[in-house]
């Protein structure tokens, strides 16, 4: 039974479902697929700010789970596209008792981040260190789609040596995001990067949940402890569900 913290499923306010039959049809897909808790994690964009409300995001999240009539249970989270200013955001909303703009994964201490695609910011490990210190565990979403990861597994070793850990994406084991994603999703997980899977589910048909497809191949390939640390234990303690 799966703990799914990528998951793309808030009607109409990014590019998941459109609306509510889209979005209570993909819930029941990754139902269906074994999924027991999803963690809804929209876009959160800035330049300008997108889905920066969480009290917005709370109400879409209550409303679907008011739909699915929890199977599964939708929890709050958000999928933050990386800012070198992502400490202030945190800070200012912290200053205020809330979090901003900023939603970790069921508002535990792990906060879902997205580089962009092709490299990540000189920067980046500094910032991410400065998340740790303020008690902050980043997760990496899928390294294993962004090109200058993929091509430097050391990149991504001294952004894990900062404190990050980092969310493989269930489809590009199974060869879904094409040739490199698939080898690099291999190539993390056999160096023991590989913290937790995740779906990045987006829509039934285009990108529908793959959870137990992933775990089938890495308990055959890796083992089945491998396989329950990054379906199950790992996804759990980040979810905050014990």
């Amino acid at each position: 039974m799966f703990v799914d913290l990528h998951f793309h499923c808030l009607p109409g306010i990014d590019d998941g479902p459109r609306d509510w039959d889209a979005a209570v049809a993909l819930c029941r897909a990754a139902a269906a697929d074994g999924t027991t808790h999803i963690i809804a994690t929209p876009h959160v964009l800035r330049d300008p700010w997108i889905n920066d409300d969480p009290a917005a995001r709370d109400a879409l999240v209550a409303k679907l789970n008011e739909l699915v009539g929890g199977a599964p249970v939708i929890l709050p989270g958000s999928e933050v596209y990386y800012s070198h200013e992502l400490v202030e955001f945190w800070e200012a909303g912290r200053a205020k008792g809330a979090t901003g703009p900023l939603t970790p994964l069921n508002r535990s201490s792990f906060l879902l981040i997205e580089f962009p695609i092709r490299e990540v910011p000189r920067n980046a490990g500094a910032i991410l260190h400065e998340l740790v210190l303020l008690g902050i565990t980043p997760l990496i979403a899928h390294p294993e789609r962004n090109l200058e990861l993929a091509e430097d597994p050391d990149r991504l070793a001294s952004l894990i040596e900062r404190g990050a850990v980092t969310q493989i994406t269930a489809g590009s084991y199974l060869g879904e995001f094409g040739q490199r994603a698939m080898e690099s999703a291999f190539e993390i997980t056999d160096a023991g990067r590989a913290f937790l899977v995740a779906s990045d589910a987006h829509s039934v048909d285009r990108r529908p949940p793959r959870m137990a497809a992933a775990r089938a191949l890495i308990e055959a390939r890796w083992g089945a402890e491998t396989a329950t640390q990054l379906f199950e234990t790992n996804p759990r303690a980040a979810a905050g569900l014990g």
